[in-house]
């Protein structure tokens, strides 16, 4: 019987043994912190073999800067941490396949590795631009310790994290900070992503040529699809103003998990996109009477647009507008309006940057088909949620998502402080239920998932024990008669074991007495919990009789060893293919 670790994977230790199955030559050993021998990889013989020539000397072409090394060793680090659930703040708790999690995005990903591993289907994000005065995360291994210590502006004379620090382009980690922060995200999102699956990034014009380089880094130079220009300007009005210039549009960098594998879905124009096409679009008119077309002859004109008069059958243009006319085949310059987050929370603040739900669609229609997940950890006002539930009405799909968003404060003189939002994730979080509600009354016998269950990042369900044994005394004991910590639930417990053993944690799950114990199934079977003390074996038996894949029990639920050692002998007999662990 197995001891639950409560933390998550060790990513250093998984991509030795990767290293390990592909060159074995080029693994040893040493010994860890503790004097115990662990396997480590001899990089230099690696290299070699990677080479088809005698290496000499320390020249590369490659992307570094300082604080790079430290976010890699920060990616692979386990935490011990855990998502707590939070039904209160959720929405069709029971039903939903949806989830909002609250907390940073580095340990939020970190958790997500087993459970989602290569299920995420399309990735969209819009990180902090790095443009001087916007929040850059404050992970701890992008500065020395003296520094984190002294805080140097990332927190205020309360501890507490001060959103507002300047990132003057004049210090000397303007941009290493913010490549770090971005590097080991980055690394982490990709084991999420399936091997057809997609990422976009929004990003304005500081950090462009440093997250193209970054991205090649991580997702490699193949996989790289194209640049799209996202118009901010013009038609929706919102400009910026850049040295020399107003801004008025930011970029979106495409990049694939594995090129021969994507399926980018393409659209092509109709009859019922095509006749107000016509009558607003004079060039159309003008190059239908150059190919002596009139409108009685729109089919061929619709098949001119989207084939030309090549073989290979690509449209003619690979720009689309989705302020008008969402009508052409790919994604390449992009103008927006749309309703602003204001209107939808009844408040009056203007939200600068928020995505375009008409782009986030387009994206979606590209990349994502009926029952993909769509994973949003920078999400902000939960715009890609919003375009999520929309498409999902209009195409019948029934695509899900994960918003993941730090609590960052609003500010106290913002008319969304004074109306009761709190934090970012407050906006989004009621940005969801209103925009639902709203798709519901508008769409009555249309069937959506428009609910979420919200999960929050917490610090680990178990105690922390820093003594040595005969550090104790009689009193510390008595506190340690329970592993747990006393304010963690069932509801904690079981979701802390979804996380170490895997499972998805938007899958239903049924809670029951049995004998006076609770006994929670999630998901038909793939587990079964019970966290009572002293579990009597008449439940024991009830519960191996469901030939559950996996079973967790307290380490108290059972009197003594010998108690334990008979639960596992009536699995071996009832359940043989059950795995049972303690926590």
């Amino acid at each position: 019987m197995d001891k639950m670790k409560m933390e998550s994977q060790n990513m250093t230790e998984q991509n030795v043994e990767k290293i390990a199955a592909l060159f074995p030559n080029c693994i040893t050993e040493t010994k860890d912190e503790h004097g115990k021998p662990k396997k480590a990889v001899n990089f230099e013989l690696l290299r070699q073999m990677l080479s088809d020539e005698v290496i000499d000397g320390d020249e590369a072409y490659e992307l570094t800067w300082v604080g790079k090394k430290a976010s890699i060793v920060e990616a692979n680090k386990p935490i011990r941490k855990t998502l707590r659930p939070c039904k209160k703040e959720s929405v069709n708790w029971d039903n939903t396949g949806n989830l909002y999690i609250e907390g940073d995005n580095l340990e939020v990903l970190k958790l997500m590795q087993e459970s989602y591993l290569g299920k995420i289907k399309m990735i969209f994000i819009d990180p902090p631009y790095n443009t001087g005065n916007d929040f850059v995360y404050p992970d701890s291994f992008i500065m020395n310790s003296d520094e984190y210590d002294e805080g140097i502006g990332y927190f205020n004379e309360d501890g507490n994290v001060n959103y507002d620090r300047e990132n003057s382009a004049a210090a000397g980690k303007y941009h290493s900070d913010w490549c770090s922060m971005m590097y080991s995200r980055l690394l982490l999102a990709r084991n999420l992503l399936s091997d057809d699956g997609m990422i976009f990034i929004s990003i304005d014009y500081n950090e462009t040529a440093a997250l193209k380089l970054i991205m090649d880094e991580v997702f490699g130079s193949d996989n790289y699809q194209r640049e799209i220009i996202w118009r901010i300007g013009w038609l929706s009005g919102y400009k910026t103003v850049a040295p020399n210039f107003i801004r008025n549009h930011d970029t979106i960098l495409f990049y694939s998990k594995n090129a021969s594998k994507m399926k980018f879905i393409k659209k092509y124009l109709t009859n019922d996109t095509f006749k107000p096409l016509v009558k607003k679009e004079p060039k159309i008119t003008a190059k239908m009477a150059e190919l002596g077309l009139d409108k009685s002859s729109q089919q061929e004109l619709l098949e001119y647009i989207n084939h030309g008069n090549r073989p290979e059958k690509y449209p003619i243009e690979d720009t689309w507008n989705s302020n008008e006319y969402d009508d052409l085949n790919s994604i390449a310059i992009v103008s927006f309006s749309g309703e602003k987050i204001s209107k939808i929370l009844g408040i009056d603040q203007d939200f600068k940057g928020q995505k375009s739900v008409a782009m986030l669609k387009r994206i979606l229609m590209s990349s994502t088909e009926n029952e993909d997940i769509v994973l949003d950890f920078f999400s902000g006002t939960a715009s890609t949620a919003h375009a999520v539930m929309s498409l999902n009405v209009e195409d019948g799909g029934n695509r899900k998502f994960i918003m993941v968003q730090l609590p960052e404060p609003c500010k106290e003189d913002s008319e969304a402080y004074k109306a009761g939002y709190k934090t970012i994730s407050d906006i989004g979080k009621e940005r969801i239920r209103r925009v639902a509600k709203r798709i519901a009354d508008d769409n009555p016998s249309a069937r959506f998932d428009g609910g979420f269950r919200v999960l929050k990042l917490d610090d680990t369900n178990m105690k922390d024990v820093y003594y040595a044994a005969d550090e104790y005394d009689q009193g510390m004991l008595k506190g340690l008669e329970s592993n747990i910590k006393d304010d963690r639930t069932d509801l904690d417990l079981l979701f802390g074991c979804l996380l170490e053993w895997g499972l998805p944690l938007s899958l239903p799950y049924t809670s029951e007495q049995i004998d006076g114990c609770t006994v929670h199934t999630y998901n038909g079977g793939d587990l079964i919990a019970c966290f009572n003390q002293n579990v009597p074996e008449s439940v024991i038996k009830i519960i191996a009789k469901r030939q559950p894949l996996r079973v967790v029990f307290r380490d108290s639920s059972f009197m003594n060893s010998p108690a334990k050692i008979n639960i596992g002998e009536i699995f071996k007999l009832m359940a043989p293919d059950t795995r049972i662990k303690v926590i």
